[in-house]
């Protein structure tokens, strides 16, 4: 099927040789000044779009930005009869794919459309595999409901762990190792025994939203794009919100929640900072920290012991709460001296 190009120009013989050139290229073409461009483009949503610009502030500008909002928009050929530097910056800035001067040649402005025209083909490839991650995420999300829906309250946590366990049984051996050593220095820091029952379960669940999440992300070290980054960090929300559900696990929902926010703010899902952050999901997170860089991955060794705890250290106050930090050295060098 032939590409859709619209052509909005105000100069009808620009019209007209651009639409002849790219009707002779095998293109479907329909013509428009840049009055009425974007009802011809709500009409007949076009593959690419051939834009007139003269200066940075006028109409044609304004249609570029336009046509670039939409969900999936078309690729932009900005063409310019007063070309300049200030056009040429406003139209990379807007994303458009090229930027030619007019007149230009007949092989110039085919070369351009064509490059346009794969720029949406690649793109519209993309959004239709991030709408099927969407679908797959929302997927696994109401079947992990439902797991736990079905199942008495009171061994939810069980079915959970098992489940994980039997999907992922690496991320089962570190939620494992996680919660030893977050039970360790809550102990440390002198919490009361049913808050470190809490710490300790909650960590053991930190990870339980990636059931929900594809395999391939979990598995692939590295090279994710931003919006795969962003379907794999919903494992956050996704495990806070299936226990939030479950009589016996709600009050872990929030640890659960605040995992993998940051003390500085620069963390996710919700930017907490300091002592915001719950107290239990401050300590996961240096022993979560500390499991990662003393474990081997696909994309990295091992780091040692010592390693890992200057590390920490380096972290202590941007990524990891200061405070429990200073318990984790304290913890460690405690065992050190046993």
């Amino acid at each position: 099927m032939a590409s859709r190009i619209l052509i909005a120009e105000n100069d009808a013989n620009a019209r007209e040789r651009l639409s002849g050139w790219l009707g002779v290229a095998g293109f479907a073409c329909s013509i428009t000044d840049t009055g009425e461009a974007l009802a011809e483009a709500r009409r007949h949503p076009p593959d690419v779009a051939v834009v007139g610009v003269n200066v940075p502030e006028d109409g044609g500008m304004w249609i570029v930005r336009s046509l670039r909002n939409q969900p999936t928009p078309p690729g932009v050929v900005v063409m310019s009869a007063k070309p300049s530097m200030e056009v040429a910056a406003a139209a990379t800035r807007l994303g458009a794919v090229d930027c030619l001067p007019w007149p230009s040649s007949e092989r110039s402005i085919v070369d351009a459309v064509r490059r346009a025209a794969e720029w949406r083909t690649a793109l519209s490839a993309a959004f239709g595999r991030d709408q099927r991650l969407r679908e797959e995420v929302d997927h696994g999300r109401e079947q992990l409901k439902a797991t736990v829906a079905g199942v008495p309250p009171e061994i939810a946590q069980s079915v959970l762990l098992a489940v994980l366990e039997s999907r992922s049984p690496e991320t089962y051996d570190h939620s494992q190792r996680v919660a030893q050593s977050s039970a360790a220095l809550a102990r440390t820091l002198r919490m009361a025994p049913i808050e470190i029952r809490d710490v300790r379960s909650a960590a053991l669940l930190h990870e339980i939203g990636k059931i929900a999440i594809p395999p391939r992300l979990l598995s692939r070290a590295g090279g994710l794009s931003d919006h795969e980054i962003s379907i794999l960090q919903e494992h956050v929300a996704v495990g806070a919100g299936v226990l939030s559900e479950v009589s016996t696990l709600a009050t872990l929902a929030p640890i659960v929640a605040a995992t993998h926010e940051r003390y500085d703010g620069t963390g996710y899902p919700a930017g907490m900072v300091g002592e915001s952050i719950p107290v239990g999901a401050r300590i996961i997170a240096v022993a979560d920290t500390y499991d990662v860089l003393t474990s081997r991955h696909p994309y990295q060794d091992p780091m040692s012991h010592d390693d890992a705890n200057a590390e920490l250290v380096r972290a202590a106050g941007s990524h990891l709460d200061p405070d429990v930090v200073r318990a984790w050295m304290q913890m460690v060098e405690e065992r050190r001296c046993s």
